[in-house]
């Protein structure tokens, strides 16, 4: 097997002994993932996913806090069991879940709001799209254009596929997970990523490295300066319909989520914590290209009679989703300030020019 792999697979053979894994027949890397790497590894009686963790991802997350969500939720049959860490936890090795594909159709906005395209069986990345607040408030004003009973009838089968069902009853399992010991508001979360933004500008202005981080980087810290009162505006909306914090996954976007015998599995918990109930509707809200309809399905069924949010927390979810869009452009700069190779740097700032236009 040795002779065969080539030579970044070649050193993951060391670690993967330590791992217990030594009778290895494949070694495959998977894609998905902005910040880790992952890696799918044969054997003759299993295959696993080993995960080299990124440096840079460290100062978002605590591992031992990423831990204590993932066990408990593999506990609770909604993620990959995890086999073991490294003593460095610069490693992990977890269950591999092969899977499912979903039937349905591609939504393509360019045919009309409702994805009317060809069937297909799809990966469950493949339902990837993009969604602002004003994509998501337009979608919904053009409910009122339906026929009554399409537009009170969230369960007809004229939806392209089923994503929303499925969705649905993760979001609600994951509702029920013990919030544990962990807890960020989302004005914490933004007023963290706020202040390592500005000590990293500081210290580029004092030290010279103006020309290392780079003038695109500044520049971009400048448009998010520039929206420091909407972003007050939203959080302070998200904060006024909140009774009580709850468990949140707090990324599931496709590429963190698995279909497998009719249920989704997360993976990636580098974010999970106590946090506010509408990061996880709004999450997937955005990144997953779902229809007016699946939507008002999702946000209606989501929001009935939860437990920890008042009756105004509807009128809050625009709110949510800017802010979604907001940390992820705060995200991509804290991450394009830690490069120290340009191309990583360009990477990130790339991704950042891909979230921005996002924030209404």
């Amino acid at each position: 097997m040795e002779q065969t792999l080539s030579e970044p697979f070649q050193k993951l053979l060391p670690i993967l002994k330590a791992a217990g894994l030594d009778k290895i027949t494949h070694i495959s890397e998977l894609s998905g993932g902005l910040s880790n790497h992952n890696y799918k590894i044969s054997t003759p009686t299993a295959d696993y996913v080993f995960r080299l963790n990124a440096d840079a991802a460290d100062s978002f997350c605590s591992r031992a806090q990423e831990r204590f969500y993932w066990r408990h939720l593999a506990n609770a049959r909604l993620a990959p069991e995890l086999l073991w860490v490294s003593e460095d936890e610069r490693y992990y090795l977890s269950a591999f879940i092969e899977s499912d594909t979903i039937e349905g159709n591609i939504i393509d906005a360019n045919i009309d709001n409702y994805g009317q395209s060809h069937k297909h069986s799809l990966p469950w990345q493949a339902l990837e799209g993009l969604c602002s607040a004003a994509d998501f408030l337009q979608g919904q004003d053009s409910l009122h254009h339906l026929p009554l009973a399409l537009e009170h009838d969230p369960l007809t089968d004229s939806h392209p596929n089923q994503a929303h069902r499925l969705l649905l009853t993760l979001l609600l399992q994951l509702r029920d997970i013990p919030k544990g010991p962990y807890g960020i508001s989302i004005t914490e979360q933004w007023q963290e990523y706020h202040q390592q933004m500005l000590t990293f500008m500081a210290s580029s202005l004092i030290e010279g490295e103006l020309s290392q981080i780079g003038g695109d980087w500044h520049r971009r810290v400048t448009q998010l300066l520039g929206i420091q009162a909407d972003i007050q505006r939203w959080t302070g909306t998200l904060a006024n319909c909140l009774l009580q914090a709850q468990f949140c996954h707090r990324d599931l976007n496709p590429h963190n989520l698995l279909l497998k015998d009719k249920r989704l599995y997360c993976i990636d918990f580098e974010y999970a914590t106590a946090s506010h109930p509408l990061c996880e509707l709004a999450t997937v809200l955005a990144t997953h290209a779902l229809t007016p309809l699946q939507q008002h399905f999702l946000v209606q069924q989501y929001l009935a009679k939860h437990p920890y949010l008042t009756e105004e927390a509807i009128f809050a979810v625009p709110a949510a989703i800017e802010m979604y869009w907001v940390l992820a452009c705060y995200w991509a700069l804290l991450m394009a300030a830690q490069q120290t190779e340009p191309s990583c740097h360009g990477e990130y700032i790339a991704w950042f020019d891909f979230f921005w236009p996002q924030i209404s």
